[in-house]
């Protein structure tokens, strides 16, 4: 038995859904429709597999939302659509999904999807990264931005030029600096570090904060940093498209 947390903006197949769930043997939590309240109960409750629709009610879709919870929780996502054309298989591929299953589907098509995503993600279990690194900025005696931060590395602290941070993450009460070899953690919120940032970095979403000379590719939703793929919100879609000069 599994615990299973349901993301699906259509009251009546998500009560339907839950009740499969429940006939299966598993232990399926209160469905929510939009992408806070899902992230709010992963972050609350124990949850092994997340059902996900990928069109949710919201600033943030499905396909972005699952890309969250891979990243900040590890939790194995099986996308939920009506929909099987190439446009939204190749949106869902990005968040790396352990599953894929198209509506009506009976029990047996949800179990069989079930039965794979769970096995495939605890065969061998995902690692989880412990926040264990601070972050101590240097005070500009000017209004100019910081070129460099010193992070706390071992006994001392290593400089990191502000120019090869990839991106920011926000991680509840933390905020995990990302560059392209190493991620750094430390106390603080995305937005105090806006204000210590030049211009060509840009908040995506709520909690991710973006190095535009990093970016190597756009994917509807979705910019590409390093291996990562980084959400962008719809709010700011239109201006992202604008601030990398997108064409096309």
């Amino acid at each position: 038995m599994a615990t299973i947390l349901i993301v699906e903006d259509e009251v009546l197949i998500a009560d339907e859904i839950q009740r499969a769930l429940i006939r299966l043997g598993h232990n399926a939590l209160e469905p929510v429709d939009n992408s806070d309240d899902a992230l709010a109960t992963l972050a609350e409750q124990q949850v092994e597999l997340v059902l996900m629709d990928v069109n949710i009610q919201g600033d943030t879709d499905g396909i972005a939302t699952a890309i969250l919870v891979r990243r900040q929780f590890a939790i194995p996502v099986v996308f939920l659509t009506a929909r099987s054309d190439s446009a939204t298989l190749n949106r869902a591929k990005v968040a790396q999904p352990f599953g894929f299953l198209l509506k009506p589907f009976t029990d047996d098509s949800l179990r069989a999807q079930l039965e794979m995503a769970l096995y495939n993600a605890y065969e061998v279990p995902p690692p989880r990264t412990a926040a264990s690194e601070e972050m101590a900025t240097s005070a500009p005696n000017t209004t100019q931005f910081a070129r460099h931060f010193f992070v706390r590395h071992g006994s001392g602290h290593v400089r990191v030029a502000v120019s090869d941070i990839l991106y920011f993450e926000a991680l509840q009460n933390y905020v995990r600096l990302h560059t392209a070899t190493s991620s750094y953690v430390f106390d603080s919120t995305l937005k105090e570090l806006e204000q210590k940032l030049p211009p060509c970095f840009f908040k995506t979403h709520r909690s991710h904060i973006v190095n535009l000379d990093h970016v190597q590719a756009y994917v509807e939703g979705c910019v590409l940093l390093g291996k990562e793929y980084i959400p962008v919100s719809r709010a700011c879609k239109e201006e992202l498209k604008n601030r990398i000069h997108l064409l096309g």
